[in-house]
This record gives structure tokens, sequence and C-alpha cells, in this order.
């Protein structure tokens, strides 16, 4: 019974006394003590009243949910209630269905508060259909019946099968624009283990991997993901094994890629070129980056006032270091930014980073707070400053002009001519498993920047 701080409608003005009448009339019992069928029954410290039903060995209790339904029956005595433990009370399962006299419908009650809804539970089929028993059925007067709002019939559904999943199958390789029009719909398609083969053109999208895909063109500088500014160009979140080959990314004031460190991420980025954006590749937190092979230029904000090729931040907590490898980074804001974070930088390039009218706070290599830089083989030159923060260079490192084909053009080939011979040439490292794959000669070791060491013929298919 609920509420009944809310005496019945003829005890109203009586207030405290009537709450402390109605409780002094009921009989405490112990729960060893003798309850039979038709019982009254009230837990110790609570107001809900029950009605028992005992059928053999059922056991049956129905909640009266107010005073006024209460008072509706004659024999039912306000004094005959009996307290009980909550032990004795539960072993009585709860029925919600009722007939009223003389009338054949039998109805599940939805009770609310001190009112509720009834159902008529339409056929017989329905009602056994539905799990319910005949014995639970509660005989009720027409007033209780007619005091509950109707609702809905009750009607049972014949359970649906559930749907087949469709049949597994093994990665394929899905062409953009041929099978899916858009870089992100045939993403939206894949499953773990699928190649996304984009075609040469220009894709104006904010795409999202999310899954163990790659991503590959086999038109160099000509497959081009444009962000338009409107958030990074591609966004990875939680992929723990993707490959990005032959892409053109950019986003103007954004991101041209953004590795989410919330969730997990690993993957390799290669043999593609990152401009034109305020942040060529930004990772950060629980995202373990191998990134070869890559042009990273222009990338600064419109304002000139932040930007770098390469951002890696807050990774050291997760012990993981992320790769930089033969990569020419030129010409943005920043080079390599890092903040409490690990990373190894390895027979790279990074070059003519003066953002901000060559002021001192730009670097080719910055690190600060928790991790370290690991620089070895590469070339710090012609930033505002080369090595900022704590970034030192390591075994290897040089500082000189690295004398590309024509850097206006971003032609970053490094010089071979007689006079003009460019020195990061056969620099990199000399352990044989960063060698160039095209030997010059049986002495060449490998080339520092974005076409040299093990992959600089992945520039090509």
């Amino acid at each position: 019974m609920k509420k009944y701080l809310t005496c019945p409608a003829a005890w109203l003005g009586v207030g405290l006394i009537c709450l402390i009448g109605l409780i002094g009339l009921m009989k405490p019992i112990s729960a060893q003590a003798e309850i039979i069928d038709g019982d009254l029954i009230r837990a110790q410290g609570t107001l809900d009243v029950f009605i028992v039903k005992i059928i053999g060995t059922e056991k049956f209790k129905r909640l009266i949910l107010n005073p006024e339904i209460f008072n509706q029956y004659g024999h039912l005595k306000w004094e005959n209630i009996k307290e009980v433990d909550q032990t004795t009370v539960d072993e009585y399962i709860v029925s919600d269905l009722v007939r009223a006299v003389e009338d054949d419908k039998v109805y599940k009650l939805y009770p609310n508060g001190d009112s509720g809804e009834k159902r008529w539970i339409k056929t017989a089929d329905d009602f056994l259909n539905l799990g319910y028993k005949w014995t639970a059925i509660y005989t009720i007067n027409n007033f209780e019946r007619d005091f509950y709002s109707t609702g809905a019939d009750l009607v049972y559904q014949v359970p649906q099968p559930p749907t087949p999943l469709p049949p597994a199958r093994n990665p394929i390789t899905i062409n953009v624009p041929a099978d899916y029009k858009t870089i992100q719909a045939a993403i939206d398609a894949a499953i773990n283990g699928d190649t996304i083969l984009a075609s040469s053109g220009t894709y104006n999208e904010n795409i999202l991997i999310n899954k163990n895909i790659k991503l590959i063109s086999n038109y160099v500088l000509l497959t081009v993901i444009d962000g338009q500014g409107n958030g990074p160009a591609i966004t990875i979140d939680g992929a723990g094994d993707f490959f990005i080959q032959r892409i053109v990314a950019k986003s103007k004031d954004e991101k041209a890629v953004y590795c989410k460190g919330e969730n997990l991420s690993k993957g390799t980025i290669k043999n593609s070129t990152f401009k034109d954006s305020a942040w060529g590749i930004y990772a950060d937190g629980n995202c373990n980056l191998t990134v070869n092979n890559n042009l990273i230029y222009n990338n600064k904000n419109s304002a000139n006032t932040d930007g770098a090729g390469l951002i890696i931040k807050d990774n050291a907590s997760y012990g993981i270091i992320p790769e930089i490898l033969n990569n020419t980074i030129d010409d943005n804001y920043h080079g390599i930014w890092s903040e409490n974070a690990s990373l190894k930088v390895i027979n790279s390039i990074i070059t003519n980073n003066i953002g901000g009218k060559g002021t001192i706070n730009n670097t080719g290599i910055y690190h600060s707070g928790s991790g370290s830089p690991d620089i070895v083989y590469s070339n710090a030159y012609g930033n505002s400053v080369d090595f900022g923060g704590d970034a030192k260079p390591g075994n290897g490192c040089i500082i000189v002009l690295p004398r590309f084909v024509y850097t206006p053009l971003r032609d970053y080939r490094l010089q071979t001519g007689t006079t003009e011979y460019s020195l990061c040439i056969d620099a990199g490292h000399p352990d044989h498993i960063y060698d160039d794959v095209d030997f010059r000669s049986n002495t060449a070791r490998n080339d520092m920047g974005a076409y040299g060491g093990p992959d600089n013929i992945g520039w090509n298919p």
C-alpha cells in the first residue's frame, strides 16, 4: 500500500493521530506465526500492505495501492493487518492479475504510485503464452476495477527469429570512387584487414580511421584529402594496426592528420605528403606511430603564429616511442615539437622552420617535459633555432645545407652533381637495416630525408 501518510478520506483532518492510530491497529506477529489465505501482511518498518493468496504450495501477494481501495472492501480491517519480517513477505510471489466479480475479463495491473493502469489480456492463449498462471488471479470488486485507467490490450507477440549475421568474409580491396564515391563511405563499409585504394583526385572530406585498414593510392602526389579547415583531413582513433601510403593530406588552419590518444592507435604513415595546414601530423597520448619517408612542409596557421610539421605530446606515461624515420620536414612554423613525450628521430632532414618571421621561439626540433627525444643521424639546418628546449643532437647528426634539387617547387630530392653534391647523401645511420634499396655503389649506405632508406622506392606502387 503506497503512501500511507495519506489517510482515508473519512480521516482527513485527523493528521498524525490518523497515522498513529492506523499503525497501532496492526497486529505484530512473528515470522513463524501462521498466515492463511486472505490475510493482510506488512513488513516491519514499511507501509505497503499486501493481501495474500495461498493455493496448495503456491503463495501469492497483491499490493493494495491506497486506503481508498482498502476501505471499499468491508471485510478488510486495518486492525487485522499482520506485521511480519521482510523474509516472510519475500516468500510470496507478486501477482498483478485481477478479475472483477461477474466480469470475465482478466486484467494485468501496472501500479503507479497510488494509482495505476489495467490492461486486458485478450484471450486465453495470450494469457498462457505470456506465461501467466490461472491460480495467480485475484478477484476484486467493480470499484477497484474502475479505479484504474485503461491501457492497451495485452496480446502475445510471436517472437521473431533474430536477423542472421552476414557471412564472414576475407579482407578485400575497396576501390574509390569505383565501389564507393567517398573514402569515408569505403571505410565505413570496410572490415579489419581491408585495403582502401583511392584513385587520383581531390577528396574534400574529413575522414575517420577507426579500423585496422590500409588507405593507399597508386598515384604519388595526386590523391589529395582536403579537410578544407572543417577539422582534420584524417583523424585516427582506436585503430590498432592501420597503414597510410601515397596520400596527400591538408586542412587549412587545422591538422592534416590527427592521431587521438584516448584510445590506443598504432600504425605506419609512409611515402605521403602533409602540407598547407596548421599542423602536419599531430599525435598525442596513446598514439604510437611509425612515420617514414614523408614530405612535411608549409604547416603553419594563417596568422603565422603557431603550427608545426609534426607534434608529439603526452605519450611518456604510456611507454611508447614513435619513430620518425627518413622524413623531410621543411618550411613549417616549427619542425618537430614534442612535449612530455618520447620519440626517435633517425635519418631525417629538418630545415628552414622559421615561422613567425624568424623569432627565437621557432625551432627545428624542440622537446620539453617528461620523456626524451633520441635524435640520431639527422640534419637540422637553417631553422630559427635548430634544437630547442632540452632537445640535443645525438650520434651522426649534422648541421649542413641539405642542397635539395629545387625547394621553390618542393622538389626535395638531394642534389648529386659534382659541385652541388648534398652532404646528406650516404650520411644516414650505418646499420645496414637502414640502407637505401637502390645502391649506387657497394660502399653506399643510406641517404637522409624522404627519398632515402629502405622505403625510398615506396613512393611508386
